[in-house]
């Protein structure tokens, strides 16, 4: 009994070990295999997620080299300091504002500009609220992100717009190293997005709780 007991030991310290090395050899090589090295092509609209106002400044590029004829902005929920600063009577300008506001001085004509989703917490809602938007009707997508961020995007915006063609880019003008451990901004973005992955892929998915209901899409408006 006393050898069965230390066998059983021995195999759970072994497999404890092979479990730490290899999920320390895979976040080793995390910061690669999160970035998808995908082309623009021609679309029929560009989607700017919400984050860095890297994304609209590439959006713009995208939108001048002819891709697609409209950009889709979306629009997240306020941070909750944001907020807190808004009640002492300052004035912050939202995610989206900063967005458009980028896109018009970069050239891209206020009427291409649209609007979708409303207080959107997750890559997740992003996606769900644009399907609503869009009414469900085949569509060819240019998603613009952060390069981190590509594969998740990729993987979220695939299963929810089932029947739109998407193609996931990443902006050039947000540094990101995939030797993620040299960069302190990087290993944040890798460790961060790693967990988020891994999160989606076993069924998980941020939400808020209080969404206001979702807006047709009008180019100009919002």
């Amino acid at each position: 009994m006393g050898r069965l007991s230390s066998f059983i030991l021995q195999t759970l310290v072994f497999l404890a070990a092979l479990s730490i090395l290899l999920g320390g050899v895979g976040l080793f090589f995390a910061g690669e295999w999160l970035v998808l090295n995908e082309e623009p092509a021609k679309s029929d609209a560009i989607v700017l997620l919400s984050g860095g106002m890297a994304r609209p400044l590439y959006g713009a590029d995208l939108y001048h080299s002819s891709y697609a004829p409209v950009i889709y902005v979306s629009r997240p929920k306020p941070d909750e300091q944001v907020l807190h600063v808004e009640r002492l009577g300052i004035r912050i300008p939202r995610n989206e504002e900063r967005y458009k506001e980028i896109l018009l001085k970069k050239g891209v004509p206020e009427e291409a500009i649209s609007f979708f989703s409303q207080g959107h917490v997750s890559t997740v809602e992003e996606a769900e609220s644009l399907r609503k938007a869009l009414g469900g009707k085949p569509i060819k997508l240019l998603v613009v992100t952060s390069p981190y961020h590509t594969r998740r995007a990729k993987a979220i915006f695939g299963d929810v717009l089932s029947n739109a063609e998407i193609r996931v880019v990443a902006t050039p003008y947000e540094n990101f190293d995939p030797q993620w451990w040299t960069d302190k901004n990087s290993a944040i973005a890798v460790v961060l997005e790693t967990v988020q992955t891994l999160y989606y892929h076993l069924g998980g998915a941020f939400r808020s709780t209080d969404l206001s209901p979702i807006k047709a899409i009008a180019p100009g408006r919002g």
